[in-house]
């Protein structure tokens, strides 16, 4: 397992991929900050429930702000990553020589959690920056623990990015071609997260649209005392999709033919 990830890792540090998702990432809150400034600046408010984050304090919600933009960059760049493997046959050599299936899988799954943990890190951080310096650090209102209240909220928006990540792993895994992984996961993507707005309208249907992590990222407000004590569900769904996405693509995987 040790050697994949090193192999890995070496692979990834010398791929035009990497750098450009951490570009991105790194652009993109800088690029709202500004234009959050603009916006001010032509007689526009900042609401927090609407636009998110408004201050530097806010910035720790930079991942619910920008859901939806990482995780359609993080499910193509896990596309290419795997899909390449199959497409150039890349993936014989690890298995010709005797690795596990089950560790070749694992380390691909924890090479696209690292790395999306590193670019949310840098984006986080870069957006706390960038608007306490337009508007001030200011605060999160009705959080009195400031601290405690940053590293939860950080921790659950991460495990339910990451949650989709396992998702986009399995769907890599099962198709076995970049385009077609991508296809597939900007399905899954758009579909689990503006479908369930339609089912939240009624009242038989709305909790069940809560089993898609989605679901959480898209339509909770994480500066919201109500929602914030939802963490706990948060977490547990994120933790089963993983076990369960990461379970079907291992066993899915192994009865594969690889060409």
């Amino acid at each position: 397992m040790l050697n994949l990830l090193t192999a890995e890792r070496i692979k990834l540090f010398r791929s035009k991929k990497l750098w450009i998702v951490l570009s991105l990432l790194i652009l993109l809150p800088i690029y709202q900050a500004l234009n959050s400034k603009m916006s001010v600046h032509y007689g526009n408010e900042l609401v927090q429930a609407i636009d998110t984050v408004i201050n530097g304090a806010t910035g720790i919600l930079m991942m619910e702000k920008n859901g939806l933009t990482i995780l359609l960059i993080i499910s193509a760049f896990i596309s290419f990553l795997i899909g390449e493997e199959f497409q150039n046959g890349t993936i014989r050599n690890a298995l010709s020589l005797g690795r596990s299936r089950t560790h070749y899988y694992l380390s691909k799954f924890v090479v696209a959690a690292l790395l999306t943990l590193f670019g949310v890190i840098i984006m986080t951080v870069l957006g706390m920056l960038s608007f306490s310096i337009v508007f001030g650090y200011g605060e999160v209102a009705e959080i009195n623990n400031y601290f405690s209240y940053a590293l939860k909220s950080f921790g659950t928006l991460y495990l339910l990015i990451l949650a989709n990540v396992s998702i986009y792993v399995m769907v890599s895994f099962l198709t076995k071609r970049s385009s077609v992984s991508l296809i597939w996961s900007f399905i899954y993507t758009i579909g689990t997260g503006f479908v369930p707005g339609i089912f939240q309208q009624t009242e038989h249907f709305k909790q069940v649209t809560y089993w898609f992590t989605e679901s959480f990222m898209f339509y909770s407000d994480f500066a919201n005392p109500t929602d914030i004590a939802k963490y706990p569900e948060m977490i547990l769904v994120s933790l089963i999709t993983i076990v369960l996405s990461s379970t079907i693509g291992i066993l899915l995987f192994k009865r594969t033919d690889i060409k």
